[in-house]
């Protein structure tokens, strides 16, 4: 049965509720979730990686790398395809950018049907994941934006580096991404009745935020460097 209270159920006093400390479990389950969302992400691209055999893979806190990887990127840009295509094969690369991006689709999807059906989880660590699995889908808006109105993105973001190689327009190959984390969200928060979701969501939210910034700059370099 969902984890969630019925539609009808009177909602308890703000104070009781804070008094009663089952925010802090939502809390804990959104800051749980936040590293686990960002390494099933890079999961997505290591693994790709290690199935095309591209050398010297390193799996790191926020990132994947191979030897060759950098230079690569730079030959591409610059315009010369033969030189980077002697490095690594360009669809083995392209396969290996949009990877994690697919990751974080698929585990979005999967977290909010199990949301809508069974509810959020023990300390709300399903929600939580599903609020972290999206995420990426911030970064489309800054790809937009600069693609459309600023001359062309360049940055090194996964779906604008799939679409250097494909020649997709990086706008577009980021609007995925931004229809997944908007989708997702709505869907995540309209699973909690009405007058409950503030109490649902913001807890875990909160504790995605804490859990990113503990991962990014403690966590993270001490157990992935």
């Amino acid at each position: 049965m969902p984890d969630r209270e019925p539609q009808g159920t009177a909602q308890i006093p703000f104070r009781e509720w804070l008094r009663g400390g089952k925010w802090l479990a939502g809390l804990a389950g959104g800051a749980i979730a936040a590293p686990i969302g960002i390494q099933l992400h890079e999961l997505g691209h290591f693994a790709v990686n290690v199935a095309c055999g591209f050398p010297d893979n390193v799996l790191r806190y926020a990132s994947v790398s191979w030897t060759g990887s950098s230079e690569f990127r730079r030959l591409w840009r610059a315009g010369d395809v033969e030189a980077a295509a002697a490095i690594a094969e360009p669809w083995q690369v392209a396969l290996s950018a949009a990877a994690g991006p697919i990751v974080s689709y698929v585990t979005a999807i999967a977290f909010v049907l199990w949301v809508r059906k069974h509810g959020p989880g023990p300390l709300s660590l399903v929600l939580g994941s599903g609020f972290v699995a999206p995420l990426q889908g911030i970064a489309a808006i800054p790809v937009i934006v600069i693609d459309l109105f600023g001359g062309g993105f360049r940055g090194n973001q996964d779906e604008a580096n799939f679409a250097a190689i494909t020649g997709i327009p990086a706008s577009l190959a980021v609007l995925p991404g931004l229809i997944c984390l908007v989708l997702s969200y709505w869907f995540l928060v309209t699973a909690s009745p009405r007058g409950q979701r503030l109490r649902a969501v913001v807890p875990p939210l909160l504790g995605v935020a804490l859990g990113i910034a503990l991962w990014g700059s403690v966590l993270g370099p001490l157990v992935l460097p």
